[in-house]
């Protein structure tokens, strides 16, 4: 009998976009496919009982390793290494060699940057960290989203800050180019730590969040967006299917096929909106009432006139201004706002049938869910599931 393959997770304590998550996608790919798996952090501070550094990762008796690597000079010694791994850190970016996985990190800023200008906001701002091939990579994403929509983007990006560094060296120079940004504006922050650090410094200069400055983070770290004040609305990580294809990235290694040149990239799924921009920035009151009905009633099957009627004017009017105030037709708007719910849950671990999650985004049947994903991306609902995957 074949014996079962032995996996090694080498991966920190926790990482900001959900480990549990992450672990929950290699274990169901593990289970899947009859993998004994292994896992240790690999920080000696995190593991008082049994460290474990990453010169002992080769002994491990393992036929793959999944790991976390993040210094060239460590990449570098473990790419010599015998052993098929499959990295997910992303401060490297292609300087690393070893085949990697990674979030698709300009759709990560393509969400962020298209839910600020959805709340009518004019003027982005972006926070990130200096010399971060993910950090980089959101603001590339974030900009474009942008100007596709006539917009530019006030960026300011801060060195990565060691453990030791006095709270005021992060914070005085983010309090000083928030007070230079026009308001109101909505700003991402790269994730969710510099987020809350974004928040704290908006009380200590007296701007309002949500009014003044509406603040997207990522990564979806529930310990910072639901104990923040306001809670933060953040960009979701689609853990659980980076914890999937990892695996199944390394099970492609171990087959013994040749590493993919570039790294696989894993979309995020939704944008979990809370109070940080729960804020709607719209001149005409006509606008404003229709927007509001739209997205609370969106689930729900209705024609334009319904939406005309809410807002207390005639559909022509409300086409009119529409269109003058956010460059789209009510009607587009509403499939669009329709479409992102039915991405988020194409998205999710928990498989739905189509005609099942049509009717729960107001598309009433699959047919025109189908519709509308060709139409705007090209794609097919299967297609959606699996886009991204090897």
């Amino acid at each position: 009998m074949k014996s079962q393959p032995k996996i090694a997770v080498a991966l920190p304590d926790s990482k900001p976009w959900g480990i549990t998550r992450f672990f929950n996608g290699v274990n169901e790919y593990a289970r899947e496919h009859q993998w004994l798996l292994t896992s240790c952090p690999v920080n000696p501070d995190s593991a008082d009982d049994f460290p474990l550094d990453w010169s002992r990762l080769k002994s491990w008796q393992v036929d793959g390793i999944i790991l976390q690597a993040n210094d060239l000079k460590q990449s570098n010694l473990l790419r010599k290494w015998s052993i098929p791994m499959v990295n997910i850190g992303e401060d490297l970016g292609p300087a690393c060699q070893i085949p990697r996985l990674a979030q698709n990190n300009q759709q990560v800023g393509r969400l962020a940057a298209e839910h600020l200008i959805s709340l009518g906001l004019k003027n982005l701002a972006y926070h990130g960290v200096q010399g971060r091939w993910y950090s980089d990579e959101r603001l590339k994403g974030f900009k474009q989203a942008a100007r596709e929509a006539g917009l530019k983007v006030n960026s300011f990006c801060l060195p990565h800050m060691t453990r030791d560094a006095l709270w005021n060296e992060r914070y005085e120079p983010i309090k000083r180019w928030l007070k230079t940004l026009p308001l109101p504006s909505g700003l991402f922050a790269v994730h969710d730590y510099r987020a809350l650090i974004v928040l704290s410094a908006c009380r200590e200069i007296g701007l309002r969040v949500p009014e003044d400055l509406a603040v997207i983070g990522s990564d979806n770290d529930l310990m910072v967006c639901e104990f923040s004040t306001p809670t933060l609305t953040s960009v979701c990580v689609n853990a659980f299917r980076m914890g999937y294809e990892a695996a199944n990235l390394l099970d492609r290694l171990m087959q013994g096929k040749p590493p993919l040149q570039d790294p696989v990239l894993i979309d995020p799924s939704e944008v979990a909106a809370r109070a940080s921009t729960d804020v709607l920035h719209v001149d005409n009151p006509a606008v404003k009432k229709a927007i509001e009905f739209m997205q609370q009633h969106f689930a729900e099957s209705f024609k334009i006139n319904a939406v005309a009627e809410a807002a207390g004017v005639s559909r022509r009017f409300l086409e009119t201004r529409f269109r003058a105030e956010r460059n789209t037709s009510p009607g587009e708007f509403l499939v669009h706002l329709r479409l992102k719910k039915a991405k988020a849950m194409l998205n999710s671990p928990v498989h739905q049938p189509t005609e099942e999650i049509a009717r729960a985004c107001g598309f009433v049947t699959g047919k025109n869910l189908r519709a509308a994903l060709k139409r705007i991306l090209d794609l097919s609902p299967k297609d959606f599931r699996h886009k991204g995957q090897i």
